[in-house]
């Protein structure tokens, strides 16, 4: 790419990320002034207001950084406009509790409200008006795509539907497909995607792209992704990867579980409102139970009750057989539909939770059934089962329903 386009599309991305962070924090700083400020028992002079500016802009890039709103030309549209409200609204957050501790009482909450709802929507401009700049100045790349097997193959569909990113020249089976032929036609492309191909040949292809000046897209294995989360030691001079296990140090177990302690109790006080409803409407119902219990797994396979509120017609499994239940399945009720709907059927795992047989953060508990079906075929699944059982976790963020299981372990 010629050096001068690429410093030119940088600087007006650059520019359109600079447009909302101003926005954004010169909008706080504003109401800051006007509706705070002098009503502190000691006012903040010049110093203090800038610094406090200057922090503003701090937690908004920190909050987008971490919720992917500023992934353009890498996350859809939907995706991009969801991350910026999140973090708009963990930086509304923030900056309440902030001017409630400054005022020594809970300030008024209107302008918070106010603001949320026109930045929300001033974001959602921006992220449609930079997703149309990105894709003007970047045309889809010529890509050539390299499998291993035909599950990996499959699994590439996505990127066919990606077209504003990539143009799908041709693509290659690795086995049968040597380096030479694929080099050949590798020069006259920008991009190469990798799923599924064994170490030796990825790594050679990887290589080649790099210093020739093309980019390569590789889809991970889960050994990669383990390798890459080990720690870098030396040995001799020699940098390693040190890989076992996890395990967090004393501190951060005992962290992690003070948090989920603490966050459950407040969650259940606030949720305990839409608990008792959704309690009334099952009950109401068809008379049945209002809590639904199932074995699940958790930490290297200890088992443990999982409690829902029951979406599912009483004794949906008697016949003992175990399945997972499908968009259309007949056996959920109407009641049901709608708390499945709004997630509120998860609600009284907060009590798990609680109890310590789940965390807030991890992966998702498996009956052991349908645990067992998944390890047959990929026995890299129990690797799961190194840490608590979650209420949500990475796949739960990153994935989708129709996210395959290998892609979510």
């Amino acid at each position: 790419m010629n050096k001068k386009r690429y410093l030119k599309e940088k600087i007006i991305l650059y520019f359109f990320k600079i447009l909302i962070t101003a926005v954004f924090s010169g909008s706080l700083y504003v109401v800051w002034l006007r509706c705070f400020n002098p009503y502190l028992p000691t006012p903040f002079f010049r110093l203090g207001n800038y610094l406090l500016g200057v922090l503003f802009i701090v937690i908004y890039v920190a909050f987008v950084k971490v919720y992917g709103g500023f992934m353009v030309g890498t996350s859809p549209v939907w995706d991009l406009i969801f991350s910026q409200i999140i973090a708009i609204g963990f930086l509304q957050g923030f900056c309440y509790i902030i001017f409630s501790l400054l005022s020594y009482r809970l300030v008024n909450l209107m302008p918070f409200i106010i603001m949320f709802l026109v930045f929300s929507l001033f974001s959602a401009i921006w992220c449609v008006a930079v997703d149309f700049v990105y894709f003007k100045l970047h045309a889809p790349r010529k890509t050539v795509v390299v499998f291993g097997n035909v599950d990996s193959y499959l699994s590439l569909k996505g990127i066919r539907s990606m077209d504003k990113r990539f143009t799908v020249v041709r693509t290659f089976n690795s086995d049968k497909t040597s380096l030479s032929e694929l080099f050949d036609q590798i020069k006259s492309v920008e991009a190469v995607f990798l799923c599924g191909v064994h170490s030796d040949y990825r790594n050679e292809v990887v290589k080649y792209c790099i210093a020739n000046n093309k980019i390569a897209y590789v889809k991970p294995k889960i050994s990669d992704t383990i390798i890459r989360g080990g720690k870098t030691i030396q040995l001799m001079n020699v940098p390693v990867y040190r890989c076992k296990r996890s395990e967090g140090s004393l501190i951060y177990q005992w962290t992690k579980r003070f948090l989920d302690i603490l966050l459950s109790l407040i969650a259940i006080i606030i949720s305990s409102p839409f608990m008792i409803v959704t309690a009334i409407a099952i009950k109401a119902y068809d008379g049945g139970d209002v809590f639904y219990r199932q074995t699940r797994l958790t930490t290297n396979g200890k088992h443990f009750e999982i409690i829902k509120f029951r979406s599912m017609i009483q004794n949906a499994e008697k016949d003992g057989v175990a399945r997972l239940a499908g968009d259309k399945d007949d056996r959920i009720t109407p009641v049901g539909k709608v708390i499945r709907m709004l997630r509120l059927d998860e609600l009284p795992q907060l009590f798990n939770i609680l109890k310590g047989d789940m965390s807030f953060v991890g992966p998702r508990p498996e009956r052991p059934e349908i645990a067992r079906e998944y390890e047959m075929d990929m026995p890299e699944f129990a690797l799961r089962l190194q840490v608590k059982a979650g209420l949500t976790g990475y796949a739960q963020v990153y994935g989708k329903y129709n996210t395959p299981p290998y892609d979510k372990v």
